[in-house]
């Protein structure tokens, strides 16, 4: 059997005016609106994180954090937004570790102070407009997905009565569902803006019944908040310039996995042990580095320079890390050519587990990924180790490449297949999404069906393809064609003019 034989392939989205791929299709049908009424790239990943923001709860609701690659076509530049939430200003050592779940467990939501920070800076159409179309678009219901059916029926037992007044508990997929506490709360986001949030009755609403449950939130906490903009870190790879998000994110993770292999021998074959081989030679490298040196740039100086250099890499020994974690990535393209790649998370399903009664919205549990000592310890007003993360890849000073996925902290070693795929092994777009995948991390490595597992050197666990191995989304700009394409493992869809 060929391996393309396995891929329950998705229909990719060929266009060359503009699109969005993102997880749930009715996000990607507002996206893809926007742009069709003259809204550039960035007024639709706001109306598509927004989207996906209500039929997407579970992995990025308004809670979350967010993270983006910003591609301007006009001056070829790209541009980081960082809008990962911060500590409370009353969060410290002091309190013990961080518990997984919880009132303890959340840090700031950065999302939308991110989104308006990006929409002031680059947006073209108003900011309540944009909000309207979301409202219009979703509060009369939405087919609710079947990621979202699961996510609610694992934390079922442990929800609280917020939680069951806000969500579809009793919903099949692709039923029509609506969430009307979140509607309400964009309607102030779209009439006040962020203030509604960060400085009104929504953020007194959260920090009021945070509280109520033992946190240490504080209004000011929210008041204080800002997102920050920055430069991406970029390598060269095969003749081409790979960018990732910079610290407190583990973008550089990626980066210093793709220095560590560009100059092993190439494998046989995509699929073959010798790749899985050199490749966790190089993760165990690169992860190592990461929880010893990363961490929030404001409080500890990363060695960005030796992290980059295989030399200083190569031989560090360290135990594998991973495990729980879900967000929604999502590319939009328009037809100038500009280009968002957009990563939101509540970190674990539902993150904290704690959801505002009066506006449904369910909290972070980000703080989760702090530690008790090193670059990563827990202080008030910190981020911390970050695993959003997302790739833009240019040739030649243009886009070629945007994507991401879901995952965790098995996001750049994702991201590393992917583009492998691509650039050493000659797939398509399409099927460097599609094809199986091999992970790394607590509970040893895990590979999907259709890789050759004879000989390799380590013990290892087959699952049935296509496994939970991560939900990507892809842009692909061919010769002024773009290609946008959905991942077969996920319920979302690639759309366009």
């Amino acid at each position: 059997m060929s391996i393309e034989s396995l891929f329950s392939s998705k229909v990719p989205w060929v266009t060359r005016l503009g699109g969005v791929a993102s997880e749930h299709i009715t996000a990607s049908r507002l996206g893809v609106e926007v742009i069709r009424i003259g809204g550039n790239a960035v007024d639709a990943a706001v109306a598509t994180s927004l989207t996906l923001a209500v039929t997407q709860p579970h992995l990025g609701g308004l809670g979350s954090d967010l993270v983006a690659l910003i591609y301007t076509a006009s001056d070829g530049k790209v541009h980081f937004l960082n809008a990962t939430g911060w500590a409370p200003a009353k969060m410290s050592r002091s309190l013990g570790k961080v518990p997984l779940r919880g009132p303890l467990s959340i840090v700031v939501p950065g999302m939308l102070a991110g989104l308006y920070s990006m929409w002031r800076r680059f947006g073209e159409l108003e900011w309540r407009r944009l909000i309207s179309m979301v409202i219009d678009g979703v509060g009369g219901g939405f087919p609710i997905g079947p990621s979202l059916v699961r996510a609610i029926s694992n934390v079922l037992n442990d929800a609280d009565d917020a939680f069951k007044s806000t969500y579809p508990i009793n919903a099949k997929p692709w039923d029509l569902v609506k969430i009307p506490k979140l509607i309400n709360a964009l309607r102030l986001i779209g009439e006040n803006g962020p203030d509604a949030f960060y400085r009104g009755d929504i953020g007194e609403s959260i920090v009021n019944h945070v509280n109520s449950l033992g946190g240490v939130l504080s209004m000011s906490d929210l008041r204080d908040y800002e997102p920050e903009w920055g430069d991406p870190i970029c390598v060269e790879y095969r003749g081409l310039t790979v960018c990732e998000t910079p610290p407190n994110t583990q973008g550089l993770t990626t980066l210093m996995i793709l220095r560590l292999i560009e100059n092993e021998p190439k494998a046989p074959g995509p699929f073959s042990p010798s790749r899985i081989n050199t490749y966790l030679k190089a993760y165990e490298a690169a992860y190592s580095a990461r929880d010893e040196f990363i961490g929030d740039p404001r409080f500890v100086k990363i060695p960005v320079d030796r992290l980059l250099d295989p030399e200083f890499l190569k031989g560090r020994l360290g135990g594998p890390r991973g495990g729980g974690g879900d967000t929604t990535y999502f590319v939009v393209a328009d037809p100038e050519g500009n280009v968002v790649s957009a990563i939101q998370s509540l970190y674990y399903h539902f993150g904290s587990l704690v959801t505002e009664p009066k506006y449904g919205i369910t909290l972070n549990n980000r703080a989760a990924d702090f530690s008790m000592s090193g670059v990563n310890e827990v202080a008030p007003r910190k981020r911390p180790l970050h695993t959003l993360s997302t790739m833009m890849v240019m040739r030649n000073g243009e886009l070629e490449l945007a994507l991401g996925t879901s995952g965790a902290h098995y996001r750049p070693q994702q991201h590393v297949l992917m583009l492998t795929n691509i650039v050493d092994y000659g797939m398509n777009p399409v099927n460097a999404v599609n094809a199986p995948r091999f992970l790394w991390g607590i509970d040893g490595l895990i590979i999907e069906e259709g890789f050759e597992v004879t000989g390799l050197s380590v013990r290892h666990r087959l699952i049935k393809y296509p496994g939970s191995t991560g939900v990507a989304s892809i842009l692909a700009n061919i010769n002024g064609v773009k290609i946008l394409y959905s991942d077969v493992r996920g319920d979302g869809a690639a759309l366009g003019l």
